[in-house]
């Protein structure tokens, strides 16, 4: 947590009520003002700039705490921010929902900051004993004292090098010029995602051409003063969790696919597969006007056509759940030396929580026999992909290693 990001915090549940134009290459669930996250981006980038070449790293770490702290305080002092209680109607993420529903089952007390009626993404936690945590998303990570550059891209790329961890060649740039030089520095295919994002949002993968690059970056700082350029890398997409130092969770996250039965149309297959999409989304509290239809322009052939039998079709490649993606559980196929290196990079990042997107043929090989790369870093992953009813499979209990390790951690 930064001073930009703690403004962004009580900003955006404004934001989200704020009339806008649909972004289809924003999250659709997650549509983002536009001006506001590219405001946040840049200032993070200059005030990082600033920080190296002006202040000490421990002096601007301390500035940003006291800060950080007494706008806190003074919100709650001032009764702007309000506890309020969690209803199942009440807005908040999936992941802090199922911290909630497991701090219910443990006879624990959570409860949502508000301002102006509006939740943000602060809450608070009484223990049986009667101590008190507050924490952002989830249990364990304090706003006033915790700071992390891991969801910073470029910042994660230099950790994971360090660290000799396998990564996509790949750089950041904030002018068109300098991406499409680098372009042809490392050839095509390349991905192309801001510097500063979540949920896939303005990313654009798998480019061949010139033309589709400059286009790629356009968009991708519509959201992120400054954009990443990267080799593409084949392969599945997993998601490993770890809490504290140990891997608590893996996932492969799928983008959604319809598969043909030798009968059914293209688009009867495509309704099937949207049917599953809003049965998921209405689960986790979605209403159905504001789940989105599952994009076709990807899809070249004629939407009358019978897909022959066994013949699979992937309706996108965003691996988002409100486009349909599905998450299987394959914590128990995941080779020992994969365990080992997620684990060398959450001891490395000291943190309570840590998502780690790893691209790999197959979980169940060690990294070191396949190509693979760690492509992401997340300080606020989202745990409830290991959480019914989200993932297939067995559901592993991240909410309840997290509420552990906060507690023991008081």
């Amino acid at each position: 947590m930064n001073i930009v990001s703690l403004i962004s915090t009580f900003y955006f549940p404004f934001s989200n009520f704020m009339p806008k134009p649909f972004c289809l290459e924003c999250s659709p669930t997650h549509q983002l003002d536009h001006r506001s996250v590219w405001f946040a981006s840049i200032s993070s980038d200059y005030m990082e700039r600033f920080s190296k070449f002006v202040l000490p790293a421990s002096i601007n770490s301390l500035l940003e705490r006291i800060i950080t702290t007494s706008l806190l305080q003074s919100f709650l002092f001032l009764g702007l921010l309000k506890k309020t209680e969690i209803q199942k109607e009440t807005h908040i993420h999936q992941r802090s929902r199922v911290v909630f529903d497991e701090a219910v089952k443990r006879g624990l007390e959570m409860k949502v900051l508000s301002i102006f009626g509006h939740t943000t993404n602060f809450f608070v936690l009484k223990t049986k004993d009667g101590k008190t945590i507050l924490f952002e998303g989830l249990p364990g990570i304090d706003p006033t004292t915790i700071r992390t550059t891991m969801d910073d891209k470029e910042e994660a790329r230099f950790i994971l090098h360090e660290l000799g961890v396998p990564t996509p060649e790949g750089n950041s740039f904030t002018r068109l010029s300098d991406g499409l030089a680098f372009a042809e520095q490392i050839g095509f295919p390349l991905v192309v995602k801001p510097r500063f994002g979540s949920l896939s949002a303005h990313t654009t993968v798998n480019i061949q051409t010139k033309e589709e690059l400059a286009r790629a970056i356009s968009v991708a700082q519509e959201i992120s003063y400054s954009y990443i350029v990267e080799r593409f890398i084949p392969g599945s997409l997993y998601r490993a969790t770890t809490v504290g130092d140990k891997v608590i969770a893996v996932g492969r996250r799928d983008p959604p696919f319809i598969v043909g039965d030798g009968v059914s149309t293209i688009t009867e297959l495509i309704a099937k597969c949207e049917a599953d999409q809003v049965g998921l989304m209405v689960t986790l509290g979605y209403k159905p006007e504001e789940i989105p239809s599952l994009p076709r322009h990807h899809i070249k052939a004629d939407p009358n056509s019978v897909l022959p039998a066994l013949e699979k079709i992937a309706v996108t490649w965003k691996i988002n759940l409100s486009y349909g993606a599905t998450v299987n559980d394959v914590t128990a196929d995941v080779h020992p030396d994969n365990i080992a290196l997620f684990e060398m990079i959450a001891k490395r990042l000291q943190f309570p929580c840590v998502g780690i997107d790893f691209l790999a043929p197959d979980i169940s090989v060690s990294w070191k026999d396949q190509p693979c790369a760690v492509i992401e870093l997340n300080s606020l992953p989202s745990i409830d992909l290991h959480h019914a009813p989200i993932v297939k499979g067995n559901e592993q209990n991240v909410a309840g290693a997290i509420l552990d390790y906060a507690l023991w951690n008081l």
